[in-house]
């Protein structure tokens, strides 16, 4: 067992790709020094490369089947709607919550920890499915932390109308994420902290490698340097990577022109024809300062059919817009797709599908996909037969959105406002008494909950899909003398924190990470 504190810092989005001119230039000094003395790899996402279901993942160890989310909305074809099971965040077991059974713990901003469970020191649910209330245990938590440092879980602008003022309160934001981990690592003593920083994929999406991006992980580099030099076991890993966006191919948008989608616009062609569209209302009701008034008055059943300006339904409007009875397949972003055939009809749907994936190619001769997968050879557990039927790994370069109704297959990043997408190799940084050093082969981000769980002495339920990868640490130290225990599945979370929000994909939408 570790003597050393364990601090992990979260970095949404990050990836070599984008930081690494940046460590040559000299621009992130305390990162080049975790690097340089540290142990490095790529860290492979679970599919799709995407938030939700990743950093769930990751705290559980556990795949999306086991854990019943598969992007930032489930495609239920029995039902036949389009929901986020919001409720299923917290039926499973985090490792930090079994680290806190004999350890001090603290959990500061992880995606989709809201509400935050009674877990350890404290526990500060994180951006963007967490609300600016009741977002912290214990719950007396929240008043001191705005009070001292006028926290705040969400921003109030968006990067897609609004970049200099959007990215301005971002790095704000991030700033005090760092002030507020060191307080209460200091009056806490915690023993094993968790900061993660959402934002920084925001900017990613929007502004790439842009000097706003740079300067925000020149914050995150800033504040890195005082707990590097404290000698604690550091641990810098994503959710998944970024990449430069070259082309946008609208996957639904395909599978419509191909028949296997068939679309009821209705209500939906009049509101955009008439100029009624999400970025209108939105701008009008920021203007006016009733955006919150405007989302308490109309039902989001009606807000949800309102078209963007380009024209696409996204979110829980689809599910009244995709004419189901015609229907043969309908996607969610970043490539996973959804079958509504039944028996042999749906293998047979599936299997020519895979076959058209595989050889499809933008206008330029670039492959869509790197590698599709069956889904059934990517998910199991308990949630299995509700996964996404294929999924498409994309290749670096495009980026595949989610949303209906678009017009066109494929189009420009300079169309679409994002400059750049997710993909599957992540960071993975660990520094500190307890690990190697050089660079080793990739590393699943599900191996990390068992990672940690070692590494403090814990054992590790036999129910977590990762294995504990003990090439990271350091030949001679006692964490790699001693060999990984393992100990029965742990049940299920108790805690009482079902909640169902029809407002989420509204605050997707604000934070700029629905396209």
């Amino acid at each position: 067992m570790t003597d050393a504190k364990t601090i992990v810092f979260g970095l949404d989005g990050a990836h070599f790709e984008l930081i690494e001119p940046w460590i040559e230039r000299g621009h992130l000094p305390t990162i080049a020094r975790l690097v340089n003395s540290g142990v490095t790899a790529d860290l492979q996402s679970v599919l799709p490369p995407v938030t939700s279901p990743n950093w769930k993942a990751y705290a559980t160890g556990k795949n999306p089947g086991k854990i019943g989310i598969f992007w930032w909305e489930n495609i239920d074809v029995n039902n036949r709607r389009v929901y986020y099971p919001s409720d299923r965040k917290h039926q499973n077991v985090e490792f930090w919550e079994l680290l806190s059974e004999e350890d001090s713990v603290g959990v500061l901003g992880v995606p989709t920890t809201y509400p935050p469970k009674e877990v350890g020191s404290f526990l500060i649910s994180g951006p963007p499915d967490a609300e600016n209330d009741d977002y912290t245990h214990p719950s007396e938590l929240q008043q001191e932390l705005e009070n001292k440092f006028d926290y705040r879980v969400k921003k109030d602008h968006r990067l897609a109308i609004n970049q200099d003022r959007a990215a301005d309160e971002i790095h704000e934001l991030i700033d005090s994420r760092y002030k507020v981990a060191k307080f209460l690592l200091e009056r806490e003593d915690v023993n094993f902290l968790q900061v993660t920083t959402f934002y920084l994929n925001s900017l990613h999406h929007y502004l790439w490698d842009s000097k706003e991006t740079l300067e925000a992980w020149q914050i995150v580099d800033k504040h890195l340097k005082q707990f590097y030099e404290e000698g604690y076991n550091i641990v810098l890993m994503s959710d998944h990577g970024s990449t430069s966006i070259d082309t946008v191919f609208h996957l639904n948008s395909w599978l419509e022109q191909e028949g296997y989608l068939e679309l009821d616009r209705g209500v939906s062609s009049v509101a955009h024809n008439l100029g009624i569209t999400k970025e209108n209302v939105l701008r009008v009701a920021s203007k006016l300062r009733v955006k919150s008034l405007v989302r308490s008055i109309v039902p989001s059943r009606i807000r949800h059919r309102v078209p963007s300006d380009s024209g696409e339904i996204k979110q829980e409007g689809k599910t009244e817009v995709i004419d189901w009875d015609k229907t043969q397949a309908v996607a969610s972003g970043q490539g996973v797709v959804y079958i509504t055939a039944d028996g042999p009809a749906k293998d047979s749907v599936r299997t020519e599908l895979m076959e058209r994936f595989q050889t499809l190619t933008t206008p330029d001769g670039l492959h869509i996909a790197r590698t599709v997968h069956n889904g059934d050879d990517v998910y199991h557990g308990q949630y299995e037969d509700e996964a996404p039927d294929i999924v498409i790994e994309q290749t670096d370069g495009i980026h595949i959105p989610g949303s209906l109704g678009r017009t066109e297959v494929f189009s420009s990043p300079a169309d679409d406002g994002w400059l750049g997408e997710n993909k599957r190799s992540g960071l993975f940084i660990a520094n500190g008494p307890s690990f190697s050093t050089g660079k080793l082969d990739e590393l699943s981000i599900l191996d990390l909950a068992p990672m940690f769980l070692h590494l403090h002495g814990r054992a590790i339920p036999k129910d977590m899909d990762g294995e504990v990868p003990m090439n990271v640490f350091k030949e001679g130290s006692e964490v790699k003398n001693r060999s990984p225990t393992h100990c029965a599945a742990v049940d299920s979370s108790d805690s009482d924190t079902d909640h169902e929000d029809e407002d989420l994909r509204d605050r997707l939408g604000d934070l700029g990470y629905i396209e």
